[in-house]
């Protein structure tokens, strides 16, 4: 990735934060930092940003133990350490939870269950925003999700407000694909945990993904259209809400 490339993704990120205030002034940030690539440049990315350009916020990370077995730390922390963000590690039985619950959707229920140990975290930090590590790819599988599984044509917000605690849901990586944070990653030499979750590669989300990646090589341009089609909704275009 060449200075011009790595200085536009970052530009792309402020715009981002810029657009829809995800950090105001003096905000606290917390990041939810899982292990994976996404999370490990949302990482870099927000501590790159606290030291080298104008937004003003003491960032904190946090990362969720799971239940499903044992994963190394210690890249992270050593990750944590470099960056001077100070890392808090959790512990929440999110797979034994999981397995007495069979008839629940299993991705569905360790997603709420982990924003919910990371949100409560977050407060018990002090902080007010919590960011996460969603990128561009993760906003069109989202929209393929709902409309094909639940008949909705939504997906996730940039900037969510949680009315029950106060807190701000943040995701800065919005405007980058997936492809743009394997290059940091990569460049940066950021570090990747393993993921023991045994569902990893076999959800509704992957299958998203297999469709996005065939519409990407029929018209390249896909993902940009995309995103500027989430900044030109015209409801008056849609049906009919009320029936």
């Amino acid at each position: 990735m060449s200075g011009n490339n790595g200085s536009r993704y970052m530009t792309r990120v402020k715009h981002a934060i810029k657009d829809y205030d995800m950090i105001p002034p003096g905000s606290h940030v917390v990041a939810g930092i899982s292990g994976g690539k996404d999370s490990t440049v949302l990482l870099w990315i927000l501590g790159q940003l606290q030291k080298r350009s104008h937004l003003r916020f003491t960032l904190e990370a946090v990362h969720l133990e799971l239940g499903w077995g044992e994963v190394d730390t210690e890249p992270l922390r050593r990750l944590c350490a470099d960056l001077g963000v100070p890392l808090h590690i959790r512990s929440y039985p999110v797979a034994k939870i999981i397995s007495a619950k069979p008839g629940f959707n299993p991705c569905a229920l360790c997603g709420k269950l982990r924003h919910g140990v990371l949100n409560r975290t977050a407060l018990e930090l002090g902080a007010q925003c919590v960011a996460l590590g969603h990128h561009l790819d993760d906003v069109i599988e989202t929209f393929f999700l709902n409309l094909v599984f639940t008949g909705q044509i939504k997906t996730f917000m940039p900037k969510t407000h949680l009315c029950r605690t106060g807190l701000s849901l943040i995701r800065p990586l919005v405007y980058l694909p997936e492809k743009v944070l394997v290059a940091v990653g990569r460049r940066q030499n950021l570090p990747v945990l393993d993921n023991p979750c045994p569902y990893n590669g076999r959800t509704k989300r992957d299958e998203m993904r297999e469709i996005t990646e065939w519409l990407v090589a029929r018209y390249p341009d896909f993902r940009e259209m995309f995103l500027r089609s989430l900044h030109n909704v015209r409801l008056e275009n849609l049906w009919r809400q009320d029936l």
